[in-house]
């Protein structure tokens, strides 16, 4: 639903967001939703981001939001106490004062039946697309996804073909099944949990932001191919769609991804 009143509240950004992303359908161990900051506060501009650093934090000072969505929340241990004395307290006193609210989908956005899963497998051309782990009858979504292609790819056409839509600087492959793929399991960020749904649905290829050097080993077991996007790249893009998404929802609000939110690693050639 549009939402187009004059006056756009953070609880009726809230409520959009909920729609996109529906909270019971996000991980028991996640903290997701409203984190932080007044319901009855009026939005302007809104900045979706990855993670929530110092450094976005600042930009989003800079730029007079009134809103973050952060994909990976704030606050997702349990907090005695918020003081300048820690960088998670430093961080959040400085949104506190600037009037800064805070909402976090998390996992009910890697779930949700529209979610980052879902975008990157329909980005890849895959037909036929259903969830590695489904909800209980009735729940749309579900965790991860696989499909496959109408035609089988290359090992070289897959992999360029992933690179440019998660924007990765380098892929790490463990290729130790078919040259060819067409039957392919997803989920992004570090998921490789569900490496097992995807052996069991017999995928020839497993995609993941990371994984443990185990999962790799398994994969090779079981001529299975492994390929890692990086954590950051296999997420990123489907946080900039989502500032795309809530621009067309939210009347008279400026939504925009962070310009500061960067991938925290990089590769040291020796």
């Amino acid at each position: 639903m549009d939402m187009t009143s004059e006056k756009m509240l953070v609880e009726n950004v809230c409520r959009v967001l909920r729609q996109l992303a529906p909270l019971p359908t996000a991980e028991s161990w996640d903290n997701v939703g409203f984190l932080l900051g007044r319901p009855d506060r009026t939005v302007s501009r809104l900045m979706t981001c990855l993670t929530l650093t110092p450094t976005v934090a600042r930009e989003a000072i800079a730029k007079n939001v009134q809103m973050i969505v952060t994909h990976h929340p704030v606050l997702f241990r349990a907090t005695k106490s918020i003081t300048s004395d820690t960088i998670e307290g430093r961080l959040l006193l400085d949104l506190i004062e600037a009037r800064i609210a805070v909402y976090s989908p998390h996992t009910a956005f890697d779930n949700a039946e529209w979610g980052i899963n879902q975008w990157l497998a329909e980005s890849l051309g895959l037909q036929t697309i259903v969830p590695l782990r489904s909800f209980p009858l009735g729940i749309p979504g579900g965790a991860g996804r696989m499909g496959q292609f109408a035609e089988s790819l290359s090992k070289q056409q897959f992999l360029e073909k992933l690179g440019t839509i998660v924007g990765a600087e380098y892929l790490e492959v463990a290729w130790h099944g078919s040259e060819d793929v067409r039957r392919v399991g997803l989920a992004c960020g570090s998921a490789a949990d569900y490496l097992a749904d995807a052996l069991q649905a017999e995928c020839d290829t497993f995609v993941t932001g990371e994984a443990r050097f185990h999962s790799a080993v398994e994969c090779q077991s079981r001529e299975c191919n492994l390929v890692l996007t990086g954590h950051f790249w296999s997420e990123r893009p489907a946080v900039v769609r989502l500032a795309h998404v809530l621009s067309e929802r939210l009347f008279g609000v400026d939504c925009f991804a962070s310009d500061e939110d960067r991938n925290p690693l990089e590769l040291f050639q020796i």
